[in-house]
């Protein structure tokens, strides 16, 4: 999970916590988790069709999301991401797709991992 999650971001999270309630963490989980599948599928989607404004709209949310959850490799991938989409760079936002994927799949994981740790 720690290779995944930067566990500094999740702990300062908890921080924010009423007496140790993970409510907010399992919130933002929950939202992450709820949204994130559509902002892949739209970055799939723009891909497809070429739509490079539909891509940079899905990764800019996908990048705060994941930041905001400590997601760092997501993060990173949705960062250079977004500079292909603007300089409308087909195959190498083609292949940063491919890292998208796998990298929300990872960090989905680990935070299912933590819903239930917390829950």
């Amino acid at each position: 999970m720690t290779e995944v999650l930067d566990m500094r971001v999740v702990d300062e999270l908890l921080s924010l916590c009423d007496d140790g309630d993970p409510e907010l963490l399992l919130d933002l989980i929950k939202l992450f988790l709820d949204d994130g599948p559509a902002k892949v599928a739209a970055v799939v989607q723009g891909l497809a069709t070429q739509d490079f404004d539909m891509m940079e709209r899905a990764v800019h949310a996908l990048k705060g999301s994941s930041g905001n959850l400590g997601a760092k490799h997501l993060q990173t991938v949705c960062e250079h991401m977004q500079q292909t989409t603007r300089a409308h760079q087909l195959e190498e936002s083609r292949q940063l797709t491919a890292r998208l994927q796998t990298e929300f799949g990872r960090a989905r994981q680990a935070l299912e991992a933590l819903c239930r740790k917390y829950s």
